[in-house]
């Protein structure tokens, strides 16, 4: 009764960047010159780029030890600069309008620390203003919280209580409520039935100036909290085991046909999250295939094109050229209806993905192929098939 996931790992710095920043400071070298001109330092330094030695995440290997990843090696502050904000709110805005169907469904974007969210939160203010964000976390101001001391030259309680006022001001103005600090729960509950589409906010997806299109959080709402209305996750955190299936399925919900599956996309040390993933799988399923994850742009191509082609093939044995007509017989006409479903149903979790009606190329992860693959048919041949299949209720 839920839907499968379509996760996305999204690098913001290339592997090649990456390797060769960590190799430059295993082998203690300023630069490249430096590394290559001294033997031992070139040494070192060729081991790090050479992903057979290192690879970019860890694994244990088959004497039970840690192989350590080019991953492990990035501080922290990697991944706070404003090129990995940036690159992150990028991946985002790009993907939104495909992925939230013209902001029909609402998002999800997990963050890794209180202000960080909070600096997400202003920049998405910053650049899409007409985009409704908001942002939710714990409330309760301290000086104790380690991750924030003196972040951006002020005290954290103050940073946290700055970014508190602003953002429930700017909801308030939003959506014309009236919330502070100190009603803060009931901030998170209107939140959670915007959401959610509840409550007071039923029937709120006729209303879209209402509704609420991207909540920024770093631990609430990632477990407990439904919506079917919610189609996406982004994540600049990492999680582990039951903590990321727990945070996926706030995607799954079904809704139809608009939300063939919950899409997630993850940026903080990606090669890592993906090995977190795959672990999380295997000990939620017990090690066995049991469809968690979606087929990929792809195979949903070649799906479509298989599909099309028994249609072509029904339509010329009943003798109607170009779909000009539906065939005559009632048993073509119901086959028909049950492929162009099939057809139909690909072609929609297709275009979440991305589907252009163009040429599509992609590498298969198991083998690292490059592999093309084409729709073999036009737009206009789909939209002629689209009208056949409207016409299956004037003709019964």
């Amino acid at each position: 009764n839920v839907l499968g996931f379509d996760p996305y790992k999204v690098l913001t710095f290339r592997d090649t960047d990456i390797r060769r920043q960590v190799a430059l400071e295993k082998a203690k070298a300023a630069n490249v010159d430096e590394a290559l001109n001294d033997p031992k330092k070139a040494s070192i330094y060729y081991k790090y780029l050479d992903s057979s030695q290192v690879p970019m995440a860890s694994y244990i290997g088959n004497d039970g030890k840690k192989v350590i990843g080019i991953e492990d090696e990035i501080p922290f502050s990697q991944y706070r600069t404003e090129e990995h904000r940036a690159k992150v709110v990028e991946d985002i805005l790009n993907k939104w309008q495909d992925l939230s169907h013209n902001s029909k469904f609402h998002a999800i974007f997990a963050t890794s620390s209180i202000p960080e969210a909070i600096e997400y939160y202003r920049v998405f203010k910053a650049q899409t203003p007409n985009l409704k964000v908001t942002c939710l976390f714990d409330p309760n101001i301290s000086n104790e919280d380690g991750d924030y001391i003196e972040y951006r030259g002020m005290k954290p309680a103050l940073f946290k209580e700055a970014g508190l006022v602003e953002i429930i001001t700017d909801y308030n103005a939003m959506f014309e409520q009236d919330f502070s600090i100190p009603s803060h729960a009931a901030f998170k509950k209107d939140i959670s039935f915007r959401l959610a589409h509840k409550e007071q906010y039923k029937w709120i997806d006729r209303f879209p100036e209402k509704q609420l299109n991207l909540l920024i959080v770093v631990d609430q709402m990632l477990t407990g909290f439904d919506s079917k209305w919610v189609n996406t996750l982004y994540m600049d955190k990492m999680l582990e085991y039951e903590n990321i299936i727990q945070a996926f399925s706030r995607t799954n919900r079904l809704f139809g046909p608009d939300k063939p599956f919950g899409t997630i996309r993850y940026y903080r040390k990606p090669h890592t999250m993906e090995k977190n993933i795959e672990a999380a799988v295997k000990l939620y399923s017990g090690d066995k295939p049991i469809g968690l994850f979606v087929e990929k742009l792809g195979y949903n191509i070649k799906k479509m094109n298989d599909v099309y082609q028994e249609i072509t093939d029904l339509f010329a044995s009943a003798g109607v050229p170009n779909f000009e007509k539906l065939p005559e017989e009632p048993s073509e006409k119901a086959k028909f209806a049950s492929l162009y479903r099939d057809f139909n149903a690909f072609l929609e979790a297709a275009k979440v993905q991305g589907f252009t009606w163009e040429e599509y190329t992609y590498t298969d992860e198991s083998t690292g192929q490059v592999i093309t693959v084409a729709p073999d048919f036009s737009e206009t041949d789909y939209l002629i098939l689209a009208q056949r299949y409207k016409e299956l209720s004037m003709s019964v």
